[in-house]
């Protein structure tokens, strides 16, 4: 297949342009697809799942990669070249990565080590190669960090310019300064900070993470409340047993005194 004939599926598909076409093109077409990026960050890792919708002329071409590079070129995409397409891909993906870390932190990759890389297509890609229909194409990259995450801590992403991109950070950590990133916004949920917005021009992210004062004033709010009901239980334990030690006096009283009394009879 031919740079001519890839150039428009370049335009459509940034995974394939980036982790792909670089093997089969003797000359370089640039991308200008713009797929959404969806990152979770651990304390001990994190996980970094993309997606992207080829659809018309690109959605055929894609079709036309499968059916050439994993087919039989019989113009039908069937699920087995599905199946070894996203094998090829997962597998460029990896390569990629490995030779040009998209994750540092605290300026280095070294204690950022990549664990698991899926790269998986729709079953829409199925039929015949002229199809236009949309394809969606995801991947997820998973990653584990070799020292903590925390306050102080500063992750450094390179993703893909203007495209959009969410990061959950760790329960209990915030973002105290952030570089590269557009359009930024904050959100709370689930008791856990959401940045989002967009990868600058520049192509690369850097956040910096900071302890979450909310979060941390709740958790000393609990662990006080927590110590309070302690205290209370052990304060109410203490006067039921008290009580339960008059009432025990009281009926032994009682019965002496009946015995007494049948003592004097």
């Amino acid at each position: 297949m031919t740079a001519l004939k890839l150039c428009p599926l370049l335009s459509a598909s940034l995974l394939l342009a980036t982790f792909l076409i670089p093997t089969f093109l003797a000359e370089p077409c640039s991308a200008a697809f713009i797929p959404g990026n969806n990152i979770t960050v651990e304390r001990d890792g994190m996980t970094w799942n993309y997606d992207e919708k080829i659809t018309d002329n690109e959605a055929v071409f894609f079709r036309n990669l499968i059916d050439v590079e994993t087919g039989d070129s019989d113009g039908f995409v069937n699920a087995w070249e599905i199946l070894k397409m996203e094998v090829l891909l997962s597998g460029k993906m990896e390569e990629s990565i490995e030779e040009e870390p998209d994750v540092k932190l605290n300026s280095t990759s070294d204690p950022v080590e990549l664990k698991n890389v899926e790269f998986r297509i729709s079953k829409d890609a199925l039929g015949r190669t002229e199809k236009k229909s949309a394809i969606t194409n995801s991947a997820s990259v998973t990653y584990s960090f070799k020292e903590e995450a925390g306050p102080g801590t500063d992750i450094w992403l390179m993703g893909t310019p203007n495209s959009s991109v969410t990061i959950t950070l760790p329960q209990g950590l915030d973002v105290e300064l952030t570089e590269g990133f557009d359009n930024k916004s904050l959100e709370f949920k689930n008791n856990r900070t959401l940045l989002k917005g967009n990868f600058g021009s520049e192509k690369n992210i850097t956040i910096w993470l900071s302890e979450n004062e909310t979060f941390k004033a709740e958790l000393q709010s609990m662990e006080m409340n927590k110590d309070k009901s302690a205290e209370n239980g052990s304060e109410e334990n203490a006067t039921q047993a008290s009580g339960e030690k008059a009432e025990a006096s009281q009926r032994t009283g009682f019965f002496n005194n009946i015995l007494k009394e049948i003592n004097r009879a």
